[in-house]
C-alpha cells in the first residue's frame, strides 16, 4: 500500500514538473519572438537597406495546370509558391531550437518581398480553413515562406496552326516597388516542379524552362524579374475524332454520286446538299470557341473539303450540260434525217412526174401557137446536193429575195461555224455521237468512271500535302520561330 502511494506521488510530481517546464519553455519562446519584434524592428524597411540588394530565392511546385482559354488568352495554375531571404534583424539564440515554424500571423508583422506576377490577370489565396501560408525562421535570420495560390496569367496565343499548334505561356515574377538596386530575384536549385500525374485536357506539357536574374525596365527604373515558360502542345485527339475524321468521311460519301444514274438529278442534288449542310455543322462546331480574324489550319481543311464537294457539283453540272448538248445535237440529227428523207421523196416524186410529162409531150403534136409547158424537174444543184455524214446541220431552203438571202446567208455561215467548232471540241472527249443516230454506249457515265478514281487520288494527295506543310513548314507566326 505504501509503495503504491509513493508511485502515485512520483507520477504526479513528474507531470507537474513537465507542465511547468512546458510553460516555462513556451514563455521563453514568446519572450524571444517579442524581443525580435521589438520597437527597434521596422517591417517597413528591407533588410540591409543602404547596402547590397536583398537576394530573394524562389521555387514553385505546381499542383495543377489549366484550363487554357484561347479567346481570353489566359491560362491558370494552382501552385505552392515559396520564397527565401535573409533578415539578420530576426536572428536569435535559443538553446535546443534552430528553427521556428510559425503561422501566417507572424508574417503580418515582419518585412517580406512585395512579389507580384507581372503578366497576371488575377490570383487567389486559398483561405479554407485558414489562410494557406506559413513562414519558417532560422536562428541566423534566414526566412522561408510558402503560400498556396491559384494564378490566372496572360498568354499570347498563336493559332494559325490550330488545332495542330503549340503554345508558350510564361509567368513573370518580380517586385512591385523595389528596383534591382534593392531586390534581386533568382530561382533556387529546385526551380519549378510539377506534381506527378498532372495532366491537361487540352494540352500536353512538353517542357518547362526558367530564366533567373533577368532585368526589365518599368517606367524609368530597372527591375529584377524571374520567368518560367511552359511549352504546351495541343492534344489533337478530340479534333481528330470530332472534326477531321467525320468531315473526311463526309467528303468521301459525296463520291457516291459517281455511282448514281447520271440523269437522276434529284438524288445527286439531295446528296450534295446534305453533305454541304453536314460539313457546315461540323465546321461551326469546331470553331465555336475560337474567335480569331485569320484562317487557322482547321479552317483551311474545311475549305479543302468544301472545294472537293463543290467539285462534285461541278462534275454533275458538266454532265448535265453535255447531256443537254447531246440531246440538242440528236434533235438536229433527227431533223436532218427527216428533211433528207423528205427531199429524197420529193425528188423521187418530181422525177416520176417529169417522166410522165415527157411521155405526154411525145404523144401531143407540136403547134406553133401552143404555149410551152415548163419542166417540173428538180434543179441540178438541188438534186445533186447530198447531206454529208459528218455534218449535223439542218438544211435551210433558199429565199427568193436577194436582201433576205444575203442576211440569211451570213447568219447561216456564222451558225454553221459556231456549232461546228462546238461539236469538234466536245467530240474530242468521246462523249458525243460520232455519227448520226447513235450515241456511245457508255454515254455520260464515262465522266463518272474517271471521277471515281480521280477524286479519291486528288483528295488523298491534297490531304497528305496539307499534313506535311503544317507539320514541317508552316509555323505559328511567333517572332522566335
Amino acid at each position: 500500500m505504501l509503495v503504491r502511494t509513493v508511485l502515485i506521488f512520483l507520477v504526479g510530481s513528474l507531470s507537474l514538473f513537465t507542465d511547468a517546464m512546458a510553460q516555462d519553455f513556451s514563455a521563453n519562446v514568446t519572450r524571444v519572438l517579442n524581443s525580435l519584434l521589438s520597437m527597434s524592428y521596422d517591417q517597413r524597411i528591407r533588410p540591409g537597406i543602404g547596402g547590397p540588394p536583398t537576394k530573394v530565392m524562389c521555387n514553385m511546385h505546381i499542383k495543377s495546370l489549366g484550363p487554357v482559354s484561347e479567346n481570353e488568352e489566359t491560362y491558370s495554375l494552382d501552385v505552392y509558391f515559396r520564397q527565401t531571404w535573409f533578415d539578420r534583424r530576426l536572428g536569435f539564440s535559443f538553446p535546443g531550437i534552430e528553427e521556428f515554424s510559425m503561422s501566417w500571423l507572424f508574417m503580418e508583422k515582419i518585412w517580406k518581398p512585395d512579389t507580384f506576377f507581372l503578366n497576371g490577370r488575377g490570383s487567389e489565396l486559398h483561405s479554407i480553413t485558414s489562410p494557406n501560408k506559413f513562414v519558417r525562421l532560422r536562428e541566423d535570420g534566414f526566412l522561408s515562406s510558402s503560400i498556396r495560390l491559384t494564378i490566372s496569367a496572360e498568354c499570347k496565343m498563336h493559332l494559325r496552326k490550330f488545332p495542330l499548334d503549340s503554345q508558350k505561356c510564361s509567368l513573370i515574377i518580380g517586385s512591385y516597388a523595389y528596383t534591382s538596386e534593392d531586390l534581386q530575384y533568382n530561382w533556387d536549385e529546385k526551380g519549378v516542379t510539377i506534381e506527378k500525374g498532372v495532366e491537361m485536357a487540352q494540352y500536353d506539357v512538353v517542357n518547362v524552362s526558367i530564366v533567373s536574374a533577368k532585368t526589365t525596365i518599368r517606367g524609368r527604373d530597372p527591375h529584377s524579374i524571374i520567368e518560367v515558360t511552359f511549352h504546351f502542345r495541343r492534344s489533337i485527339g478530340y479534333f481528330m475524332l470530332q472534326i477531321y475524321v467525320p468531315i473526311t468521311l463526309v467528303v468521301c460519301s459525296s463520291w457516291i454520286s459517281f455511282w448514281l444514274d447520271p440523269l437522276d438529278s434529284d438524288s445527286r442534288i439531295d446528296l450534295v446538299v446534305t453533305i454541304v449542310l453536314t460539313i457546315t455543322t461540323l465546321a461551326l462546331e469546331g470553331r465555336a470557341d475560337l474567335r480569331v480574324s485569320y484562317a487557322t489550319a482547321l479552317d483551311w481543311y474545311i475549305i479543302i473539303c468544301f472545294a472537293f464537294v463543290f467539285a462534285v457539283m461541278i462534275e454533275y453540272a458538266v454532265i448535265n450540260f453535255l447531256n443537254k448538248l447531246a440531246t440538242d445535237i440528236q434533235k438536229i440529227i433527227d431533223e436532218e434525217s427527216r428533211r433528207k428523207s423528205e427531199l429524197e421523196e420529193q425528188q423521187k416524186l418530181r422525177k416520176e412526174k417529169s417522166f410522165e410529162a415527157e411521155d405526154e409531150f411525145e404523144e401531143i403534136d407540136f403547134h406553133p401557137g401552143a404555149p410551152l409547158r415548163r419542166s417540173h424537174s428538180l434543179p441540178a444543184d438541188l438534186a445533186s446536193e447530198a447531206i454529208r455524214e459528218d455534218t449535223w446541220l439542218p438544211i435551210s431552203p433558199e429565199t427568193s429575195s436577194s436582201a433576205k438571202s444575203s442576211m440569211f446567208s451570213w447568219y447561216k455561215k456564222f451558225y454553221r461555224r459556231t456549232l461546228s467548232a462546238t461539236l469538234k471540241f466536245w467530240k474530242s472527249f468521246n462523249i458525243l455521237p460520232n455519227h448520226r443516230g447513235r450515241l456511245l454506249e457508255k454515254g455520260f457515265s464515262q465522266i463518272d468512271i474517271v471521277a471515281r478514281k480521280a477524286f479519291p487520288i486528288a483528295f488523298a494527295v491534297t490531304v497528305a500535302t496539307y499534313g506535311v506543310l503544317y507539320a514541317y513548314y508552316i509555323t505559328d507566326g511567333r517572332d522566335d520561330d
